[in-house]
């Protein structure tokens, strides 16, 4: 090879190098458009994530929380024992509502305790409704959370992030995947079909008449009450308790995890 052709290549793969690190620097910036730095506790950490640009009326986004290993974060209502998150987008600029939803959780035996909650990185989807959509749009979250390994720590977590009125956003994908995660919300008409509740001493039986078969149940009832679920054959047994006087019927919200789907049915227990 000559001095000439030597040159030729180092100057080329310079000039490769160096519009490599461009790209990567413009991918970087790119995705610091639609995303917050992360807020890092000790063991997690949590990001505001934009879908891109507004649809339908709204913004799409989501409230990522990362975790560390063999850490676990909790559901909106955790059972007897965990803290569930508190999301408050009260200090956001030009926005009418803000609607959480949440992906659909999983059981975990914390000393003897079951709790409802994630155990890997969790993204809780956003709807943000502005309230003049020609005007731009930023969201200010105020995030109480608990992530909980060997000990339970408490964290917050203050972001605010300036939703992109254009461009692609790196994040699309992992916002609807999550989205996908939550469960359906069917009606009582609808639940009556697929459902079914008997009083069993101080319990209840529910039985899942389909479509698939029943994985798991997670029960929510108002404040003091708490329902603990258990598999039961085929069926599972829902027990009602409370850290006040125990009521004699609640109404109550099941999630219900199958095989084909996971779904919200509203239920009565009385």
């Amino acid at each position: 090879m000559t001095k000439l052709e030597q040159k030729t290549r180092v100057f080329f793969l310079c000039t490769a190098t160096l519009a490599s690190a461009f790209t990567m620097a413009g991918a970087q910036a790119a995705e610091l458009s639609f995303a917050t730095t992360p807020a890092k506790g000790s063991v997690s950490a949590v990001r505001l994530l934009s879908g891109g640009p507004m649809t339908g009326g709204a913004y799409h986004a989501g409230v990522e929380i990362s975790l560390a290993p063999k850490t676990v974060t909790y559901w909106r209502q955790p059972g007897e024992a965990g803290s569930a998150p508190v999301f408050d987008f009260s200090k956001s600029t030009n926005v009418a509502k803000v609607e959480t939803a949440f992906p659909a959780p999983k059981h975990f035996d914390e000393a003897g305790t079951i709790v409802a909650g994630y155990d890997e990185t969790v993204i809780f989807p956003l709807t943000v409704t502005p309230k003049d959509p020609k005007a731009p749009v930023t969201l200010a979250l105020d995030l109480d959370y608990a992530a909980c390994g060997k000990i339970c720590l408490p964290a917050n977590a203050q972001l605010s992030l300036l939703l992109p009125q254009d461009g692609a956003s790196p994040f699309v994908g992992a916002i609807v995947a999550a989205q996908k995660r939550v469960p359906v919300k069917i009606s009582a008409a609808e639940a009556a079909k697929r459902l079914s509740l008997l009083k069993d001493g101080d319990s209840w039986r529910l039985s899942v008449r389909g479509p698939g078969k029943a994985q798991d149940v997670f029960a929510e009832v108002p404040e003091p009450l708490f329902i603990e679920s258990k598999r039961d054959g085929a069926d599972f047994a829902l027990t009602l308790f409370s850290t006040g006087p125990k009521p004699k019927s609640a109404d109550a919200t099941l999630t219900i995890l199958t095989d084909k789907e996971a779904f919200e049915a509203p239920a009565r227990l009385e």
